[in-house]
């Protein structure tokens, strides 16, 4: 499966990053499935008070896996990566044919490609009515982003340099960035639920605080160059760039990573929070005993408030090059090993030690569900970003904003959500299914089934949980 970061490959070219990891941004939520009332600690990552006043006594997330992907995405494990097992990379023969697997999930000249892994995590209710819940979250996040992605640089990522389907061009561009950041986090949730009246509202709060170990900070910066695309024959195309005035860094290779590294002060770390209040109104006559019972449901929440700091451990570079010429073969080299493959093909010239301070996607979430008809729900979701800066120094997220029809019931939910990503002319549509203690989800399926459909990029996920209700009627 030789395909999977032809993107990161590409953008390698520019080279940078490798992230044995994966990855960023934009919501990292299971999207359809996080406003569901059966969601569990899952829910929690977007808003901490929601799992309050569950109807589980305890749930459990044994695994699940949020990534983006095109229409022809196979993953993979590698043992060479940052954080053993994740990498997107080449595998050593191309299995899948030519297409890149990864996709961005926005258009234009921005890239946001992310993956999520989240490990055991879990919750127990405490009191009548679980009032008081306590839990646990253990993810690994993974992040590539870009800014100012010249038009040459994204054909090359759709269509590769020897396919047969890469034309020609010329151009130049300026002020084009790539970052890569992976970090593992463990947070203690807290939610109670000061304020219940029978059939009138629920008031719910909740908070997480997180613990950050930061794996890895890698950029690339190209501050102006001019570009050539030309044949080599008919399926082979390179890339020319003259004139290259660069900046990248790094604030460590790629190395051996274990349950220790968590705590070394060779890696980065920091602390981030989430806060949120959710308020449930009303209640619907004659409803099945085991099933969420509301008419409304608002929630708010702030999350990912906190940042990563490196030590200066790492290295920086900068310099100029008059020419310099990427074939397909250079580009996964260096997607194989982005630091090894930087220092090859551009050089290390200036070295200057490298640290960093990273500042977390902080989002402002809202959602309101209302229940139409029993275990019928049509919820509204706007994720905006609050954090203001520039790549590298912060990891961002565009807007988004998602309408979703809901049939949820203890076994068996089915969701379709319609999401609107800033940087998109078009909305994508998706669904996800559950059914028992296994679910799976995509957010444009339409990009998946129809190469016609732009953006190609979903997110697309899938986990297994378990839990137990409350021996008691609520």
């Amino acid at each position: 499966m030789k395909q999977l970061r032809s993107f990161f490959s590409v953008v390698y070219l520019f080279a940078l990053l490798w992230i044995g990891t994966l990855s960023t941004v934009v919501a990292q939520e299971f999207i359809g499935q996080h406003s569901s009332n059966y969601a569990g600690i899952n829910r929690a990552t977007f808003n901490p008070s929601a799992i309050a006043g569950t109807r589980y006594r305890y749930h459990i997330n044994l695994l699940s896996f949020n990534t983006t992907v095109n229409n022809r995405y196979f993953k993979y494990f590698r043992s060479d990566a940052l954080f053993h097992p994740f990498r997107n990379a080449y595998a050593e023969s191309d299995m899948y044919g030519k297409s890149k697997l990864t996709g961005t999930l926005t258009q234009g000249n921005n890239v946001n490609v992310l993956a999520e892994l989240r490990t055991p995590s879990g919750y127990v209710g405490v009191g009548k009515n679980n009032w008081l819940v306590v839990g646990f979250q253990t993810r690994l996040r993974g992040f590539v982003q870009g800014s100012g992605v010249p038009s040459a640089i994204f054909d090359a990522y759709k269509y590769r340099l020897d396919d047969g389907l890469t034309t020609a061009s010329t151009g130049s561009f300026t002020n084009f960035t790539m970052s890569q950041h992976s970090f593992f986090e463990t947070g203690l949730t807290v939610a109670a639920m000061p304020l219940r009246l029978d059939g009138l509202i629920r008031v719910k709060v909740g908070a997480t605080i997180k613990r950050l170990s930061g794996a890895r900070n890698v950029f690339l910066t190209i501050k102006n160059a001019n570009y050539q695309v030309k044949p080599l024959n008919a399926d082979e195309y390179v890339m020319e760039l003259g004139n290259v005035s660069y900046e990248y860094g790094y604030t460590q290779p790629v190395q051996s990573f274990g349950l220790g590294s968590l705590f070394s002060s060779d890696y980065g770390s920091g602390t981030a929070i989430d806060l949120g209040a959710t308020v449930e109104i009303g209640r619907i006559r004659q409803h099945a005993e085991n099933q969420a019972n509301y008419i409304a449901r608002i929630g708010v929440a702030l999350t990912d408030a906190g940042q990563i700091s490196y030590p200066s451990t790492g290295k920086q570079y900068s310099g100029t090059l008059s020419k310099l010429t990427i074939n397909q073969n250079q580009l996964i080299d260096i997607g194989n090993n982005s630091v090894k493959g930087l220092e090859t093909i551009l050089g290390t010239a200036n070295a200057q030690n490298y640290s960093s301070s990273t500042a977390l996607p902080r989002t402002l979430n809202v959602d309101a569900d209302v229940q139409l008809a029993k275990s019928f729900f049509v919820n509204a979701t706007w994720i905006k970003p609050t954090n203001v800066g520039s790549l590298p120094s912060h990891l961002a997220q565009p807007q988004v904003f998602s309408l979703t029809p809901r049939f949820e019931g203890e076994d068996v939910e089915f969701t379709l959500p319609v999401t609107w990503w800033e940087g998109n002319d078009k909305p994508t549509i998706g669904f996800s299914v559950r059914f028992g203690p296994a679910y799976i989800g995509f957010s444009n399926f339409g990009g998946l089934a129809s190469k016609a459909v732009q953006p190609r990029g979903s997110l697309a996920y899938f986990g297994i949980q378990l839990w137990g209700l409350n021996d008691k009627k609520d």
